[in-house]
């Protein structure tokens, strides 16, 4: 038995729908001609996505997740059709949710492709927190480590002390002012700097 070929669509079949689903429109809002795209280029895509995740972090890298619906809508009204909105963010809030121009859009535009605009831009928040909690843990984990090798030290410096030298040490941290780390720090190394001299002045006599 002959297998059937199977019959390709050609590219060039595939443009034709593609430019007539890509067609721009002009509808009547509010008295005002809007005009919208039913379906947004690779690129503009790209710089919607963008766009709203850049939006949902402030300059010093705090999420803010209330900011997501408000610039998914802001958006819609600026790449899909043609509103221009204010820099200023609580005049464009005001714009988008005094009106109901977002859902005059919504009607017209391919609703398929902003869903998938919407997921990716979720997934990138998710990914950049995800990301940045890894590197404050990689952080503290460095501070623990580093605070547990002062601690060793302090305990290995504190078992090599007499009950003189104890005395000494607490006395050169005062009891008259309140304990500080700052006093404890130098004490320490008030006491590493005469153990030092006292193996300089060891050595220097064995010459």
């Amino acid at each position: 038995m002959s297998k059937k070929k199977i019959s390709r669509i050609s590219i060039n079949s595939l443009e034709k729908i593609s430019k007539e689903s890509q067609q721009i429109i002009t509808e009547q809002w509010e008295g005002i001609d809007v005009t919208m795209r039913h379906s947004l280029p690779f690129i503009d895509m790209l710089n919607f996505s963008n766009e709203v995740v850049d939006s949902c972090f402030t300059p010093d890298g705090d999420f803010v997740p209330s900011v997501f619906d408000f610039a998914i809508k802001s958006g819609v009204l600026v790449y899909y059709a043609n509103f221009t909105l204010p820099d200023n963010i609580e005049n464009r809030y005001a714009l988008i949710y005094s009106t109901n121009a977002f859902n005059f859009v919504m009607k017209h535009i391919n609703t398929t492709q902003l869903n998938e605009i919407i997921n990716a831009s979720k997934k990138k928040i998710s990914y950049l927190c995800n990301r940045d909690l890894l590197a404050v843990r990689s952080k503290l984990n460095e501070l623990i480590a580093v605070f547990d090798g002062m601690q060793n030290q302090t305990t290995r410096m504190l078992e090599n002390l007499s009950e003189e030298e104890m005395t000494t040490l607490l006395n050169s941290i005062g009891t008259s002012g309140s304990l500080s780390e700052e006093k404890i720090v130098d004490a320490y190394i008030d006491k590493a700097r005469q153990s030092l001299e006292i193996q300089e002045d060891e050595l220097d006599g064995a010459q």
